[in-house]
């Protein structure tokens, strides 16, 4: 494996995809999956997951997504409950509801 792309996680998700899709047009140009690996700089396991999904799900499979929860989907407390609790923080001191420290 060459240097030069490395760990591809350390790179944009757009460039990756990119990566993604330079792997599987040498796949069907006839390159074989070492050869790619090793021109690309990636393993010879990734460009075989690539080749699979684009098999599987076409150009799709291999366009970026976001990553992680959805925007809120973590949340613990419903928005009436962060409501009484932010009240709380802002008309209180610590001391006032009970706790030990600043926050």
């Amino acid at each position: 494996m060459t240097d030069l792309v490395g760990d591809t996680r350390r790179l944009s998700p757009k460039a990756q995809e990119a990566l993604r899709m330079r792997a599987v047009a040498a796949l069907r140009a006839g390159r074989d999956r070492r050869e790619v690996a090793e021109l690309l700089g990636v393993t010879v396991e990734s460009v075989g997951s690539w080749w699979a999904a684009w098999q599987s799900g076409g150009r799709d499979a291999l366009v970026s997504r976001t990553r992680g929860r959805r925007v809120g989907g973590h949340q613990v407390l419903d928005p009436d409950r962060k409501h009484c609790v932010r009240r709380a923080l802002i008309d209180h001191r610590p001391e006032d509801l009970g706790l030990s420290g600043q926050l």
